[in-house]
């Protein structure tokens, strides 16, 4: 499959989806159900049956994880200390943009583009990238919200952001979804065969479900201020994250052409809207990460037509 039959399907879906939002042609209540039933029905049932019918590796995959956290770590180190210095952001309003530099929109086009370009067998890698992703990223950027926001206000302790961070992940549907799988793939148990009829069903929504869901969110947000912010977000995001992650995966770590391959498209991936989300609760540096959010996937369907360009 060429780079721009599977690309360009994608944005179509998603520019429909923000044509639906503009345009008020469904309300944001329509599109908060179809988002509902997205991220609690169909994309679950998605991932269960791909990791149902998927056998893991026998040894932890440490040079996975180190591959793409490790590179998640050091464009978020990059691009906070490029807004600290160079841009003379504040500590806060730094650590946001290091963090949308380096987060990844995993589930509403992630999981879409990578299963459709690269199979069933790209669930592995996928699920030991998903399985940790929001635990991780987010209690590290609300950690060090929490150190450099300003003291006039209550702060957590790094015991409740942990324990906040974990009880948001053990709720999370795709979270679920991807540790029930692995565990009844692990029994040898075939999915009876009306109940794998329903989830593949329910799974062919999924992809047109969440990326139409993507484009009309997308009108939640507005390219409006702090374009230098936004800017750097998109270059580190876009160009330096995925640079870094080939390089660790391949050349550190040497890891198998499948998990280079989904590794790097991850990190090839705009940046998600929690960024915003995370911007707005703290106050640092909102209006940069609304900015970014709707400027990166724009840009992303350009770099990452060249990245599945690459790897196809």
């Amino acid at each position: 499959m060429e780079a721009a039959q599977l690309v360009l399907p994608i944005f179509f879906i998603i520019a429909l989806g923000y044509f639906a939002g503009r345009t008020k042609f469904l309300s944001e209540e329509a599109i908060d159900g179809i988002d509902k039933y997205a991220f609690t029905f169909a994309i679950p049932a998605l991932l269960f049956q791909a990791l149902a019918n998927t056998e893991l590796p026998e040894a932890l995959p440490w040079g996975l994880w180190l591959s793409y956290y490790g590179g998640v770590m050091i464009v978020w180190a990059v691009g906070g200390l490029l807004a600290l210095t160079v841009l003379r952001r504040s500590p806060a309003d730094s650590v946001i943009v290091g963090f949308g530099g380096g987060f990844s929109n995993t589930v509403m086009l992630g999981i879409p583009i990578i299963l459709t370009a690269y199979g069933e067998e790209a669930g592995v890698p996928l699920f030991f990238i998903l399985a940790f992703h929001g635990l991780t990223l987010f209690t590290v950027a609300t950690f060090l919200l929490e150190t450099t926001k300003p003291r006039n206000g209550a702060t957590l302790s790094v015991g409740q952001i942990l324990i906040e961070s974990g009880r948001g992940m053990i709720k999370n549907p795709v979270i679920i979804a991807l540790g029930s799988g692995i565990a009844f793939g692990q029994t040898g148990i075939a999915i009876p065969g009306p109940l794998d009829v329903t989830l593949e069903m329910l799974g062919r929504s999924a992809i047109p479900c969440a990326l139409f869901v993507l484009g009309a969110t997308l009108v939640r947000y507005e390219i409006k201020r702090s374009i230098g912010a936004a800017s750097l977000i998109a270059m580190v995001k876009l160009v330096l994250h995925p640079i870094v992650v080939f390089g660790l995966a391949m050349y550190v770590f040497a890891l198998p052409p499948l998990w280079i391959k989904v590794l790097v498209t991850m990190a090839a991936m705009p940046t998600g809207v929690y960024c915003f989300i995370l911007a707005n609760r703290y106050q640092a540096a909102p209006g940069a990460a609304s900015s970014a959010v709707v400027l990166v996937t724009g840009l992303s369907l350009v770099t990452l037509t060249v990245v599945l360009n690459l790897f196809l």
